[in-house]
């Protein structure tokens, strides 16, 4: 069985007055099975408005929604995002050949706009 590393990622901007939104990561390739290894995000926001944030994979023909804690926060000398929300973690998740890798991010508060960057690495599996 071939295998050879893989790395994708995406971005999220939430408006002023949104308070979700989901974007495709990527849609793995036919014959191919993601194998996700490690996950990063870099989150740019606001003080005291935290945020949730999960993968969507399909593993098996089955969707499951992972949520994804953070290590930390700190504010940072930027005015339209004063707050940044980080972290990485090691993640053990299979995606499905053509399916859609999705992620979340979404608030309570929905002042101000917010930024999220998330990055997957792993191994890109011939089935």
């Amino acid at each position: 069985m071939a295998q050879r590393p893989f790395q994708t990622g995406a971005v999220v901007n939430l408006a002023a007055g949104e308070s979700a939104k989901d974007v495709v990561v990527c849609t793995i390739l036919a014959k191919k099975r993601f194998e996700i290894k490690f996950l990063g995000i870099n989150g740019f926001g606001h003080p005291n408005q935290p945020l949730f944030y999960a993968m969507h994979v399909t593993t098996k023909s089955v969707l499951g929604i992972y949520p994804i804690a953070l290590t930390g926060s700190s504010e940072i000398a930027e005015p339209e995002f004063p707050m940044r929300y980080f972290g990485s973690q090691e993640a053990i998740l299979y995606a499905d050949p053509k399916s859609d890798l999705i992620f979340s991010v979404a608030r309570k508060d929905t002042t101000g706009n917010v930024r999220v960057f998330i990055n997957l690495c792993g191994m890109l599996v011939d089935i």
